[in-house]
């Protein structure tokens, strides 16, 4: 039976690391899963996916090997997609590119989680109840020292998101494009953009590239020159403009309802022309002020979209 329980990602080469910490969980009654978990002839995607949609929270085990994982980087992807909780543990090099606006735990010194991070976790547990209800906006205590955020070459971040088209990835291929474009004007960590002093700096040839990988998936109907099309003549100056945007896109039907989070907005979506990239990023849902920060980032990109000539 597929119970809800911690989900471990991590890198088979930090294999020694994931036991202790699973054995150290297991010892407070956490439940845990992670992929040494795995039944006998069990299908090793479909069982990941299950397990991290109904997953009380995803422990990210961060390290070298990890940033270099695909499949730890798609765990973190399908956990945004579904709306975990992430609770990253460092052990070595830097903080996850797809995780940088989280704070960790710090282990670098081999340490695994105390008193204080198993609370959190138990407060996880207590108060997620299911896999589908709300989880408390809580993180590990921050580190001593911030780490530097990993930067992946913008060649290499296409390739990324090129593979994820052609897996029919679109969730997956959306949260990675709002982290591309937050890279490439300084924002990864803040999570969002503002729309004037972030927009102004957009590359215009990062988003043509962007634009072409959805337009190309999607046989035109996906991408910037799509979405641009559908609110042809909007203003992206006012909170305003923004709803007619959001409407024209099939974001909200525009009766000033609050969007959901990031999960159900696309799993409910009828995805019509232009609906994605979305621009949402799913690690700061979690807050009070996410929808703000939305609203700014969608008016940088268009805001830069329509001053680029498109």
């Amino acid at each position: 039976m597929n119970e809800p329980s911690l989900f471990i990602s991590y890198a088979h080469a930090d294999a020694l690391y994931v036991e202790r910490l699973a054995r150290r969980l297991d010892a407070f009654g956490l439940p845990v899963w992670y992929d040494e978990s795995l039944s006998w002839g069990a299908r090793f995607t479909q069982e990941i996916r299950l397990r991290i949609r109904n997953a009380l929270a995803v422990i990210v085990v961060m390290s070298p090997a990890a940033e270099k994982s695909e499949w730890v980087e798609r765990e973190i992807l399908e956990g945004q997609r579904h709306d975990r909780e992430f609770f990253p543990i460092l052990i070595e090099g830097s903080r996850l590119f797809l995780l940088a606006t989280r704070h960790y735990f710090d282990a670098q010194d081999g340490a695994l989680p105390g008193k204080r991070e198993i609370a959190q976790l138990q407060a996880v547990c207590r108060n997620t109840g299911t896999a589908g209800g709300e989880s408390p906006t809580l993180l590990l205590r921050p580190p001593h020292q911030r780490a530097a955020t990993v930067h992946l070459s913008r060649e290499r971040s296409l390739e990324k998101l090129g593979s994820l088209f052609e897996e029919g990835e679109l969730e997956h291929a959306d949260i990675l494009t709002s982290s591309l474009l937050l890279e490439s004007v300084q924002r990864l960590e803040a999570g969002w953009m503002r729309r004037r002093a972030d927009g102004e700096r957009l590359p215009l040839d990062l988003l043509a590239r962007i634009d072409s990988l959805w337009e190309n998936a999607s046989a035109g109907t996906q991408g910037f020159r799509a979405q641009l099309a559908r609110h042809s003549g909007l203003r992206v100056d006012t909170e305003r403009d923004f709803v007619q945007l959001a409407r024209a896109l099939g974001w909200t039907s525009g009766h000033g309802d609050t969007n959901p989070r990031y999960g159900a907005f696309v799993g409910a979506a009828a995805r019509g022309g232009g609906f994605f990239p979305t621009l949402r990023n799913p690690q700061t849902e979690r807050y009070q002020s996410w929808h703000d920060q939305w609203v700014q980032t969608v008016m940088a990109v268009h805001f830069r979209l329509l001053k680029g000539g498109g």
